[in-house]
């Protein structure tokens, strides 16, 4: 398994993260720009993609999973985004998911997993993109704004 950690600046990273259309599927970018905002206003973001090498599917979830209890335990509340790249028409199987939803959120003390499986080009390696936003000063409500506010007064 090759491990990359992705240094590109995190709302461009979002933003080029696209599904393209396909027969029967609309395409156009997994996240909406109000979820993008959020992403890269409030949270301390990490990402890293991991690449199948030689060994078999199986193994190589058995290394991400490894790889994310030793690496990447967290503490606070994190959002976690995983985008798996399968080969074409692939999806995981129930088996493949029940190991993944089993052994990743005990690596993460409180927050959620979204895992997104991409299955529309043809591949031979699998590859997965792990997002995480380490949520900074993290807040229940979040103020969104409507209307310009004055500054000076805090009224509309």
């Amino acid at each position: 398994m090759i491990v990359t950690k992705i240094d590109t600046p995190f709302r461009k990273f979002l933003e080029s993260l696209k599904v393209p259309s396909a027969p029967r599927m609309k395409g156009g970018t997994i996240f909406n720009p109000d979820e993008i905002n959020y992403l890269a206003r409030y949270s301390i973001p990490l990402v890293y993609e991991f690449v199948q090498e030689n060994e078999t599917d199986r193994d190589f979830y058995e290394k991400f999973v490894k790889w994310l209890h030793e690496e990447m335990p967290v503490y606070g509340y994190v959002d976690v985004y995983m985008v798996v790249y399968l080969r074409y028409g692939q999806y995981l199987s129930n088996d493949e998911f029940e190991y993944l939803e089993r052994n990743i959120p005990e690596c993460f003390e409180k927050g959620h997993v979204w895992l997104y499986e991409i299955n529309y080009r043809r591949r031979f390696r699998l590859r997965i993109q792990l997002i995480r936003c380490l949520k900074k000063d993290f807040q229940r409500v979040i103020r969104k704004g409507i209307h310009k506010i004055d500054s000076t007064t805090d009224r509309l």
